[in-house]
C-alpha cells in the first residue's frame, strides 16, 4: 500500500475512534452551558472595541435566554433559508439509498468509467453544484466519498475533492453565480 493510502486509513481509524457527531455537539454545547455559568458567577466582562459598551457574561440557563430560546426557536429555523431545501434533499437522499437506487446508479455509471477521469469528474460536478442549491456541500461531499469507494479507491480522497470543489465552486466557478451576481450589484443579498 502506498504512503498515501495508508496515510488516508490512519486518518479514517482516527475518525471512527470519535464518538457520533451528535454526542460531540451535545458536549459542546454542555461545556458552552457551564462556561456561561461560570463566566456569569465570576463576573467577566468585555468592552466592545467598536462601540465601547461593556458587555457582562450571561448565564444561558437564565430565566431571559431561556425563554428567549424556547420562544425564539421556531423564528430561527423558519428564517434559516437553506433548511428547508437540506431537508428535501435528504430525505430524497434517504429514499434513494434505502432503496438501493444510489448504490445501483453509481456502480452502473462507474462500471465502464476510467479512474483516471472519477476525479475530474468529481472536482466538476462539485463545482457547477452550487449552481442548483446551497446543499451542495450536504450533497456532494458525500457522495464524492461513496463514489470513490465504489470505484475501490479511498473514500476520503473523494471525501477531499469533493469538499475542495465545492468551495472553489463558491469563489470562482466555469458560469457566473449568485456571488458574481452580488459582487455587481445585480441581486441583493439572502437572508
Amino acid at each position: 500500500m502506498s504512503l498515501a493510502g495508508r496515510a488516508l486509513n490512519a486518518v479514517e481509524r482516527i475518525g471512527n475512534r470519535l464518538p457520533d457527531p451528535v454526542f460531540l455537539f451535545l458536549w459542546l454545547i454542555a461545556g458552552l452551558i457551564a462556561l456561561s455559568l461560570v463566566g456569569a458567577g465570576l463576573g467577566w466582562s468585555a468592552v466592545n472595541p467598536v462601540t465601547g459598551d461593556r458587555l457582562v457574561a450571561q448565564s444561558l440557563l437564565s430565566s431571559e435566554n431561556l425563554e428567549r430560546l424556547i420562544i425564539g426557536m421556531p423564528r430561527t429555523l423558519a428564517d434559516f433559508p437553506p433548511l428547508a431545501i437540506v431537508v428535501t434533499i435528504i430525505y430524497g437522499a434517504s429514499v434513494a439509498e434505502r432503496t438501493g437506487l444510489f448504490t445501483t446508479a453509481i456502480r452502473g455509471a462507474l462500471l465502464n468509467a476510467p479512474k483516471a477521469l472519477l476525479t475530474p469528474i468529481v472536482v466538476i460536478v462539485g463545482m457547477m453544484s452550487h449552481h442548483a442549491s446551497d446543499a451542495s456541500y450536504v450533497v456532494v461531499i458525500p457522495l464524492a466519498a461513496v463514489i470513490f469507494a465504489a470505484a475501490g479507491r479511498h473514500p476520503l480522497a473523494g471525501l477531499a475533492a469533493g469538499f475542495a470543489a465545492v468551495s472553489g465552486g463558491y469563489a470562482g466557478n466555469l458560469f457566473p453565480g449568485s456571488q458574481d451576481a452580488l459582487i455587481l450589484g445585480i441581486t441583493e443579498p439572502r437572508g
